[in-house]
């Protein structure tokens, strides 16, 4: 328990750096960091206290939470949800900082380009759109082994692009994530489809659409195909489901999934963090429409 005068001198210091927080000398913007970096998870509470409150120094300290590697990845997410500016690879990488918070997007962003290299690198151009997905396929799912996470299909963690680049396996709409990320790299752009029960990968580059099923090691399936698939599961099989996915209903599908997940090893905290975002979603999209 702290004495008066502690609590004096912790107060002063507060105020001290509060004063300093937008100083533009490089040497005082160091040292700053460097004084923060030794306060620890007082640090942590001085700077977010800041964000909350939205004071003019708000900016800064998120700034400075970034480069000290403190960010909150609920808030930065919740903020990308209210921004309603929708980007496949900052989605993902946002909700990934959730997941995992010890998760590194850069290090993430790297990954996916080095996976892009070598699909470049064995790349014979010209080449057709399923010539090209199936260079993707032999580099995520021969080369790199990735697979489905079947036998722990609920854990959380299958969710995040980060643990299924490290782990080999993830979600079938991890994969679908990743498989889009690196293909977008190489110039090739496919879309998300959120069929009920799996996700695809859909090309709609060509007069006769096709899907990879990532889930099943990037296996190609025509129109007619994914329909059988839904039939023989006793899912919907309306046409609307081959058409793509917006990033954001892909996101919202994505919280849903942790919600469940969540709930099924009885951690309700998660859950109702991961509920609250589609929440987020739903009124982002009603301020959008104007209602």
């Amino acid at each position: 328990m702290t004495s008066v005068r502690e609590d004096a001198k912790i107060d002063g210091s507060r105020d001290a750096m509060f004063r300093l927080l937008d100083d533009e000398s490089p040497c005082v913007r160091q040292a700053v960091l460097e004084e923060l970096a030794e306060w620890g998870d007082d640090g942590i509470s001085f700077l977010r206290s800041i964000e909350d409150r939205g004071d003019p120094e708000a900016d800064t300290a998120s700034e400075l939470l970034r480069e000290l590697g403190w960010e909150d990845g609920a808030m930065m997410f919740r903020r990308f949800i209210r921004d309603f500016s929708y980007e496949l690879e900052s989605g993902f990488l946002l909700l990934d900082k959730v997941i995992r918070p010890g998760s590194s997007p850069t290090a993430t962003s790297l990954r996916l380009d080095e996976l892009a290299n070598r699909c470049e690198e064995l790349s014979l151009l010209p080449s057709s759109p399923s010539e090209r997905c199936r260079l993707v396929s032999r580099v995520l799912f021969h080369e790199e082994s990735l697979r489905g996470a079947r036998l722990d299909f609920h854990n959380p963690m299958n969710s995040s692009l980060s643990f299924a680049l490290e782990e080999k396996r993830g979600l079938p709409m991890t994969l679908c994530v990743i498989f889009l990320l690196v293909a977008r790299r190489i110039g090739l752009e496919l879309e998300p489809v959120g069929l009920p029960g799996r996700f695809m990968v859909g090309c709609f580059l060509d007069e006769v659409p096709f899907f990879v099923d990532a889930f099943e090691g990037g296996r190609m399936r025509t129109s007619g195909e994914v329909v059988s698939f839904l039939r023989k599961r006793d899912l919907d099989d309306s046409a609307r489901w081959l058409m793509p996915t917006t990033v954001g209903d892909l996101l919202r599908r994505a919280c849903r999934n942790l919600v469940s997940h969540h709930l099924r090893s009885g951690n309700e905290e998660s859950a109702h963090l991961f509920s609250t975002f589609g929440n987020e979603f739903a009124e982002a999209y009603r301020k959008a429409s104007g209602n």
